[in-house]
């Protein structure tokens, strides 16, 4: 035996740990399909407006979060790189070749190996029992989450076709570089039926159209953040403001008092705005101000903070006094214009942004829903 145990690893290969990941089910996995709280997986588990979420279903979503849950995969890897785990694997292994001893040095390699892998599944076992509660707890969630979807979606008619969610189904596959039917073979060895992905699917586009029929119109996106987007994400030149200005001279050596009655001056003729077109006469009979038509300017030739204020501003929108070097000024973005070759980048930050509003409204109407709704836990 002193043969095997120098013979043991020091460290855990990358390839046992890949192997345990992407092999057969753990035995934990299988045996959250049995294992539901001690009830029969047909049983009633929750009522979302009287229809039935069933320990069946529960149970067929912690399997298919099992398959790719990140938190199973970190903890592995965590557990795996402590100091201590070369020892434990020693202490594993050397219990089971004392027990059934190896005949030869080549069956001595062979049954290290398996023992390798055997330490990592027994590992991960107990990490994903140990995420079991949550997996169904938010196995439970999502199914509620889909029965309130559905149910809104089959009230305005637009539950998505089988078609439509084949189709998604076929992509899918595709991209695991498989068929369909390779794919639910895959997915029923994992210990989940391709079922549960089906329904998923037709949830998530049915509730696509629920909120693009009744929030759409609803949905918009101003140019001002789109240029804010872009300038943030690509660069500031891609856009080009139209830039007036009012100045409100403060000769050198002026005390505060003086700098506070421009700053006073400034905040009347704010008051006085009626667009762009009214800042040159704005100006006529106040002493010491003038007005600057400054064209069309690209931001990053303009100063911070005035250039992120006039990036963030509306068309036509004076801006509150600020001090510059030579005194008071007033600025106001008077239009603005695309450079040609930023329309892609435009493009995908309105898409973004568009996006970005649609989960918002689609969160708070599911929460909405969610708060409206009879649901009874069993």
């Amino acid at each position: 035996m002193s043969a095997a145990l120098a013979m043991l690893p020091l460290g855990m290969p990358d390839a046992a740990l890949a192997q345990s990941a992407k092999g057969k089910p753990t035995q934990t996995a299988r045996a959250t399909q049995a294992d539901q709280a001690d009830r029969p997986v047909q049983s009633i588990v929750a009522l979302v407006n009287d229809e039935p979420i069933t320990g069946y279903e529960i149970q067929q979503r912690v399997a298919l979060a099992m398959l790719g849950a990140p938190e199973v995969q970190k903890k592995l890897q965590e557990r795996l790189k402590s100091p201590s785990m070369n020892d434990q694997f020693k202490a594993f292994a050397i219990k089971r070749l004392q027990a059934n001893p190896p005949t030869s040095e080549a069956e001595q390699q062979q049954r290290i190996k398996q023992l390798q892998g055997e330490f990592v599944g027994s590992i991960k076992s107990q990490i994903e029992k140990d995420y079991v509660p949550t997996a169904r707890k938010a196995a439970l969630d999502e199914l509620i989450d889909e029965r309130l979807k559905l149910q809104e979606a089959k009230k305005m008619s637009v539950v998505a076709a089988d078609d439509e969610v084949d189709r998604i189904l076929a992509g899918m596959a595709e991209r695991n570089k498989m068929t369909t039917p390779q794919f639910a073979e895959h997915l029923s060895k994992m210990g989940a039926n391709i079922s549960v992905m089906r329904e998923r699917i037709r949830a998530s586009l049915s509730w696509t159209d629920v909120i693009r029929r009744k929030f759409g119109h609803m949905i918009s996106v101003a140019n001002r953040d789109v240029d804010k987007m872009v300038a943030s994400t690509q660069g500031q030149d891609d856009v080009e403001l139209r830039i007036h200005r009012l100045l409100l001279t403060v000769p050198a050596g002026q005390d505060q008092k003086r700098l506070a009655q421009r700053l006073s001056d400034a905040e009347n003729l704010r008051g006085k705005f009626d667009g762009c077109k009214s800042m040159e006469t704005m100006v006529r009979g106040v002493a010491g101000a003038r007005f600057d038509n400054l064209g069309d300017r690209r931001p990053s030739s303009l100063p911070e903070p005035t250039r992120s204020l006039l990036m963030a501003a509306h068309d036509e929108e004076l801006l509150p006094a600020t001090i510059g070097e030579n005194g008071v000024e007033l600025w106001a973005v008077c239009g603005r214009k695309v450079i040609k070759a930023a329309d892609t980048k435009r493009e995908t930050a309105q898409n973004e942004l568009r996006q970005k509003e649609f989960e918002i409204l689609s969160k708070k109407y599911l929460k909405d829903l969610r708060t409206d709704a009879h649901i009874e836990y069993r």
